[in-house]
């Protein structure tokens, strides 16, 4: 249903993902017979030139809602937060005029729900991948569904695992230069997960997780160095390069000895330059 015009101030990074953000929460529902859409988006909280809260999104652009200030004076949600956000936009409210949003640089919309996700940082330091880590548990799918927003890219995972456990996750790169596999280059991205607090169950169930990962450095080195392989046959519009994803899928309780599965994304577009 969202067909407003591209926001002018909504700067690309330079590279998106298409259509990886596939579980139920980037649904949208358009509610029959009106011009208002409601449905779950990928979120990071910052201040725009006017100093005022806006919400940084990679299909929607800039969102501000006025609802927004109350949750972040009440310590909700912080400045560079990423969240799952429910939201209602109305296309036919005055403020969401084509010709208003463009002056704003923003739609505005109302929060019916917000989530807060963890934070992980990625660490650019050579991975020991042949032993498990210190309280390490396997992951049932490393990589289910992803979002880029504003140097931060969205992962969900599943883990089997006791319900009232509680993790810490790990991201890492192994080297800033591609995989050359089957004449193929890939960008590998190492997901793990510790143990942070047990549970005194040991009944077991498939728990969902969304976490947010800073990698700003690994993206915008991958996009310039693919742009730089690629020379004379870069194409701004169609060039991609391919993310490889790799989880500890088992590990071997008396040797630490750990099997690692992958998923390959190959929806990351290199139209990328400048501004980082």
């Amino acid at each position: 249903m969202f067909n407003i015009l591209k926001i002018k101030e909504m700067k690309k990074f330079g590279l998106y993902l298409t259509g990886l953000f596939l579980s139920f929460f980037c649904l949208t529902s358009c509610l029959k017979g009106t011009n208002v859409e409601e449905g779950w988006i990928v979120g990071v909280l910052k201040f725009n030139s006017a100093f005022s809260l806006i919400i940084k999104t990679s299909s929607m652009g800039d969102l501000y809602a006025p609802n927004i200030t109350s949750i972040f004076n009440n310590g909700d949600i912080d400045i560079d937060d990423c969240f799952l956000l429910y939201y209602r936009l109305d296309l036919d409210q005055p403020e969401n005029a084509s010709n208003i949003v463009e002056a704003n640089g923003y739609l505005t919309v109302t929060i019916l729900e917000i989530a807060k996700m963890p934070k992980y940082y990625l660490n650019s330091g050579p991975t020991d991948t042949s032993t498990s880590l210190p309280n390490e548990i396997p992951v049932e799918k490393g990589y289910i569904s992803g979002e880029y927003v504003d140097k931060y890219l969205v992962l969900s995972h599943e883990v089997y695992q006791p319900a009232e456990m509680e993790l810490d996750w790990h991201i890492s790169s192994s080297v800033v230069m591609p995989t050359e596999e089957n004449e193929k280059r890939y960008y590998d991205l190492y997901i793990r997960a510790t143990v942070k607090k047990e549970s005194e169950s040991t009944f077991k169930t498939i728990i969902p997780y969304w976490n947010a990962y800073y990698i700003y450095n690994f993206i915008p080195t991958a996009a310039s160095l693919e742009k730089a392989i690629l020379g004379s046959n870069y194409n701004e519009s169609l060039s991609k390069f391919t993310i490889r994803f790799f989880y500890v899928s088992s590990i071997n309780e008396e040797t630490n000895e750990i099997t690692w599965k992958n998923e390959q994304v190959e929806n990351f577009v290199v139209w990328y330059l400048e501004d980082y």
